[in-house]
């Protein structure tokens, strides 16, 4: 037999919890593989980071066998553990013993939970453990457990059926720790208590044991006080007995005195050591009886008579009628194989299944340090993300003014802060002198709501460090501005990406074949021409529009889809057509060539043979969407302060697109200026669909390169609510790019099928309270991932029945489903000076209260 000790840490798997039956099945496989001088234990601990369960194994071949039925039994996943956490934290070790007294009453096994012990010691205080340690009964010729234990429990109950009584039995001892003795005799009874079918009067021993300690004691004061009491009265008793008779008996005693003396300090030695075999991770093997034979129970009892506390007496006349001798060593049981089985399990406080919200925990290793803190946890612990996991994206879904864009600001400010990390000599722990997702990557952010919102992503700029947090009010007429007519080869090209950008946003359903031919040839002609046509257009034409537009590549294609009119669009076509002239003639300057391109994109509509009314009809259904965009006529000047899209990549920029009103705290030049909804969703859904086209054409091979771009938007409905091929891409070819998709949305059913499939098929999923029961049973459903019965089960009232800020969370970790949990979003935006001190505390531990 392999005298090394394997140690494996049982962590929760996917999938359903197993029914009892099935449990009971993978245990007896287990059991069998035990053998009475090989053990297994099975060890559940209370640490700082949560319940961890333990399986300790001899390294033999069968025993790694077995590891992988306990571990079944579970629904566990095993990994091997260099060592267990400190055991020598709890102050009191105590061992559960048999106290003759009568069978009590046992709950039933039948419908019963085999983990609802992991639910009880999800409960225990920090330090606290239980250690159920099993071997195969001996079935020697001098011993043999099984018959002695079939004897004796069938002598004391009615019919002759009990747990202990199923194939592959164990012999077990359990131990557990805890602050105090009342804490450990608490902590056993309530494991005795979980073990459904245990019927035996227990109490908690400690060793050494303080009666036997006294008793040695005693005898030992006795001998002494023998011993003067015959030195006191020797000249008495010489007169009686010879002198050197009772000197040796003086002697003698104080002799044997010493005999219990050296047997107490023996025992105490004894004891400490057995401890310390507990305290240090040595589970011994569950002792045996050692007695010639035991006295077997009456055969009233074996007709099943009625046992009373008499019947344990030990006076002579009851002996001939007692229930026998214990078979085993005291501290032994004799369990069916599931009984032991709630240590193992890793339940961490859910295995009820209760539907309330705040019991569900955060497996242990969301509260390493992995990534972003999202909030704390029912006992006030930090929870995080992954942040080797967020490329495979964020998911978020809550009802307005629920949290959640408190919640992506949060993981903004994360991202901020990775890319800033601290000199050594300035930093308080080693992470805040590191980088997880790298130092270059840009962020663009669609916030929807307001400039003060657009504002919070600014100041945790200011908080971070030196880069700065550029926001792109759509609404301010003196602010910056994206080009979006930049991204193709030519102005054939740039037209047609245009084109296909408006359709990502109105959808193909809106924008059919011939609307986008239409649209293309408009905005050849608009990008080929120069501005100053459409200046030199109103300037002669005696109706032209008043006032006058801005002159931008919008405006030209709005009068040319018959914004101003049939007579100006046609005046303007043949203005952009005498420029082209004028330039070939010498008469005027100009790119001949973009001119030529702008007069080819007439022609469709303005070509000679086109009549007016064929000319209305193409325009009709294209005209609605650009008068849209018309609607922020600034938006489209190239003057003033413009950037492109890949210059944003390029220079790993951090930006916020604001379609909601805008704020000076942003640098807009005036508060609570508005676009309409349709228009900034038009644009911001149109800039949606630049960034995933441009992010192609920069951004390959990024994630090889540690490089990323971070997409966060604060309601993904508004800009993606006709199309899902942005969301779909970055879900399943953005990753090569180093895309972080981070999409927020009140509700699933906001968004067309497509893109609802791709939140639910994001790697983290967060779920604020939802009012809608149907939407709460869409929300359960994808959390409880095809589990039937147990804790994995998310009910539809938990997602309803969430308090303010709290939230439901599934995620990873190294692409691993985790356990759901609850988790309430910590307020970090109140101290944003102490974000790195929360999220890289300096202690071990940051508990929140």
């Amino acid at each position: 037999m392999s005298s090394r000790v394997v140690i494996r840490r049982v962590t929760r798997a996917s999938g359903g919890q197993n029914s009892p039956e099935l449990v009971a099945t993978r245990m007896r496989s287990f059991a069998s593989s035990l053998t009475p001088r090989t053990a297994a234990t099975f060890l559940a601990i209370m640490t700082s980071d949560g319940l961890e369960n333990y399986l300790i194994t001899p390294d033999t071949e069968s025993m790694n066998k077995a590891a992988l039925s306990a571990a079944h039994a579970v629904t566990g996943r095993l990994a091997y553990a260099d060592e267990l956490p400190d055991l020598r934290a709890a102050a009191r070790v105590g061992h559960l013993f048999f106290r003759p007294g009568g069978t009590r009453a046992s709950t039933t096994q039948s419908g019963r939970d085999p983990f609802s012990m992991a639910a009880s010691l999800a409960d225990m205080s920090a330090g606290s453990w239980v250690a159920i340690t099993m071997r195969a009964p001996h079935r020697g010729l001098l011993l043999h457990e099984d018959r002695l234990w079939d004897r004796w429990i069938k002598g004391r109950i009615v019919g002759g059926t009990h747990h202990s009584l199923e194939p592959n039995g164990v012999i077990a001892h359990i131990a557990a720790a805890s602050t105090t003795r009342a804490d450990v005799d608490s902590l056993l009874r309530q494991v005795a208590g979980d073990m459904h079918g245990f019927d035996l009067e227990t109490r908690t021993v400690h060793f050494p044991r303080p009666w036997v300690l006294a008793q040695l004691a005693a005898v030992t004061l006795a001998l002494v006080i023998a011993g003067v009491g015959v030195h006191v009265a020797a000249p008495s008793l010489a007169a009686i007995v010879p002198g050197a008779i009772v000197s040796m008996t003086t002697a003698g005693l104080f002799v044997f005195a010493v005999l219990p003396l050296q047997i107490m300090l023996g025992y105490t030695a004894w004891g400490r050591r057995y401890e310390k075999r507990f305290r240090t991770g040595r589970f011994p093997l569950p002792r045996r009886r050692w007695a010639w034979r035991t006295r077997p129970p009456t055969q009233g009892n074996d007709q099943g008579r009625a046992e009373s506390a008499q019947d344990f007496q030990s006076s002579s006349a009851k002996r001939a009628t007692g229930p026998g001798d214990y078979p085993l060593s005291r501290g032994s049981f004799k369990l069916a194989a599931i009984l032991p089985v709630g240590a193992l399990a890793p339940a961490s406080g859910s295995a009820s299944g209760t539907s309330e919200t705040g019991d569900r925990a955060a497996p242990a290793s969301l509260l390493r340090r992995i990534g972003p803190v999202i909030g704390l946890d029912a006992i006030g612990r930090m929870v995080r993300l992954s942040a080797a996991d967020l490329w495979a994206g964020v998911a978020v879904f809550g009802k307005p003014r629920s949290g959640k864009s408190y919640l992506l600001r949060s993981l903004f400010a994360f991202l901020l802060m990775d890319q800033q990390p601290l000199p050594r000599d300035e930093a308080a722990t080693p992470e805040q002198s590191a980088s997880m997702l790298g130092e270059q990557g840009a962020i663009v952010a669609f916030e929807s709501k307001s400039g003060q919102d657009a504002a919070e992503y600014q100041a945790w700029a200011t908080s971070l460090g030196t880069r700065k947090v550029h926001v792109f009010d759509l609404a301010d007429p003196d602010g910056a501005r994206i080009d979006m007519f930049t991204g193709g080869s030519g102005i054939l090209d740039s037209a047609a990406k245009f084109v296909e950008k408006m359709i990502y946003h109105w959808g193909s359903d809106s924008i059919g074949a011939a609307s986008a031919k239409t649209l293309r040839g408009v905005f050849t002609t608009a990008l080929g021409a120069p501005t100053d046509s459409l200046e030199a257009a109103i300037e002669t034409h005696p109706e032209a529009p008043t006032p006058a537009p801005v002159a931008t590549h919008m405006s030209i294609a709005h009068a040319l889809l018959g914004g101003y009119g049939d007579e100006f669009g046609v005046h303007l076509a043949e203005t952009i057509r005498r420029r082209l002239a004028d330039v070939k003639a010498g008469r005027a300057d100009g790119n001949q060539e973009s001119l030529e391109v702008a007069v080819g994109g007439l022609s469709e509509l303005y070509g000679t043979t086109v009549k007016p009314a064929s000319r209305a009809a193409l325009q009709k259904a294209p005209s609605s969407k650009v008068e849209v965009l018309m609607l922020a006529p600034h938006w489209w000047r190239t003057d003033g302060r413009v950037t492109t899209i890949d210059q944003i990549l390029h220079r790993h920029l951090r930006v916020v697109i604001n379609s909601g009103a805008t704020s000076t705290r942003t640098g807009a030049s005036r508060d609570n200026l508005r676009l309409p909804a349709a228009v900034g969703d038009a644009l911001s859904g149109m800039l949606l669909y630049s960034l995933k086209e441009i992010i192609q054409d920069v951004c390959a091979g990024w994630e090889d390169q540690g490089r990323y771009v971070a997409i966060i938007c604060d309601e993904l409905a508004r800009v993606a609510a006709n199309s899902p091929d942005v969301i779909e891409w970055t879900r399943m070819q953005g990753r090569a790019f180093g895309v972080i998709p981070i999409f927020a949305t009140q509700e699933p059913d906001q968004l067309v099928d497509a893109v609802k499939r791709t939140m639910f098929s994001l790697s983290t999923v967060i779920s604020y309270a939802q009012e809608n029961s149907d939407v709460a049973t869409q929300i359960a459903k994808d959390f409880t991932g095809g589990a039937s019965e147990g804790f994995e089960v998310v009910h539809p009232k938990e997602v309803m029945d969430l308090a303010r800020y709290m939230t439901l969370v599934r995620t990873v970790v190294e692409q691993q489903r985790q356990n759901v949990f609850t988790a309430r979003v910590h307020p970090f935006e109140d101290d944003r000076d102490a974000f790195r001190d929360v999220v890289y505390p300096t202690d071990t531990e940051t508990v929140v209260r």
